[in-house]
């Protein structure tokens, strides 16, 4: 009887899960090692917004669409009912012409995409006191807690055999005869077949062993989560100063909007609260708002902003897959990079995306 492929996934976010849970399905024995948090870091901070409304390449653009509706298969195979909301979203972080170009660019792009009024925008969110002259409506799109979705990742790839090891600190990377052989971890050296760096922030940090590492613009965040609350809004909503939602439990989770990094200076509480004011002159409230979590993430961000999944050229049996999007991206990339090791089939969708652009 043939041996099944021995694979170690470093990292247990929502990339590497995905990757792990893939890689089981299709014959591998499969361990991911994580160091700290099971369920990763960065997922751990997420927003978790999943969506194909930003995309600077038309490569990147098929990628994300494609992404949106891998995710929405993975529900046949993993219950997602209490971390997953397939809500839509209203857009109005830009107006006026810049709102207009962002709606044409979907239209042109065939994206699911209404531009609505001020009182088509009341009609969805009765909620909603500062109410925008326009938003962007795109009805296909959802949110996630990111690391719950990996920890059911994690937990389905247990039931079926593989292993996940916390505590595990991967120091370096061991080959034989060019090929990887094994990662030397601070609980000692485990042996392998093929090696999965799903890493994220720290991608930028490399590995001993081998004489690549990404260049990464990483950029800090701050998450905000509120108790329950009763049902306040039905999007995921992407406003001009800030960008929230409701989970499936009833609270909220609120942070920044993306583009900039996190003002080092800033006391976290108090943003918090500023957060959150936003938030309340936004809505009609019967309650103040409070936090109940205030989580400072590091979102993981290769320098050119696109994602680097595949294969090092130079290390045999060695795969990469970090990038921002990640918890969009992250049930795609699993089904094609588990595919491309396990089956040697490379998907053009990930042509423009390989990590061989960055190698020294």
């Amino acid at each position: 009887m043939k041996q099944k492929p021995k694979i170690l996934i470093v990292g247990s976010g929502i990339v590497g899960a995905s990757i792990a849970l893939s890689c089981l399905n299709l014959g591998a024995y499969v361990i991911v090692l994580e160091q700290e948090k099971l369920g990763g870091a960065a997922s751990s901070n997420s927003f978790g917004w999943i969506n194909a409304s930003f995309a600077e390449s038309p490569a990147y653009f098929d990628l994300r669409n494609a992404a949106v509706d891998a995710f929405r298969d993975l529900r046949a195979e993993i219950k997602l009912n209490d971390s997953v909301r397939w809500q839509g979203t209203l857009w109005w972080e830009e107006s006026g012409d810049d709102l207009m170009n962002q709606f044409n660019n979907l239209v042109d792009r065939g994206y699911a995409a209404k531009l609505l009024n001020k009182n088509e925008i009341q009609r969805l969110e009765p909620n909603l006191k500062d109410v925008p002259k326009a938003a962007i409506f795109t009805p296909l799109e959802g949110a996630a807690e990111a690391d719950r979705v990996a920890l059911a990742m994690l937990s389905k790839l247990t039931d079926g055999g593989g292993r996940v090891i916390s505590g595990c600190k991967a120091i370096g990377l061991k080959f034989k005869k060019g090929r990887v052989s094994g990662v030397e971890t601070n609980i000692g050296e485990i042996s392998c077949d093929i090696v999965v760096l799903a890493t994220g922030a720290a991608a930028e940090n490399g590995m001993m062993g081998i004489d690549w590492n990404l260049p990464m613009q990483n950029k800090k965040g701050l998450i905000v989560q509120t108790p329950p609350v009763r049902d306040l809004i039905n999007h995921v909503l992407m406003t001009n100063d800030i960008h929230f939602k409701q989970n499936v439990d009833g609270t909220l989770t609120a942070g920044e909007i993306f583009s900039g990094d996190l003002d080092e200076n800033i006391v976290a509480l108090d943003l918090a609260s500023d957060i959150l004011s936003r938030i309340s002159r936004k809505l009609y409230l019967s309650a103040r708002l409070v936090p109940s979590n205030i989580k400072i993430g590091t979102r993981p961000v290769p320098i050119d902003g696109f994602p680097v999944v595949g294969d090092l050229d130079n290390y045999k049996g060695v795969f990469v897959a970090v990038m921002h999007s990640g918890v969009t991206l992250a049930p795609l990339i699993g089904r094609l990079l588990a595919s491309e090791i396990l089956e040697t089939s490379k998907s053009p969708l990930l042509k423009a995306f390989r990590p061989n652009r960055f190698l020294n």
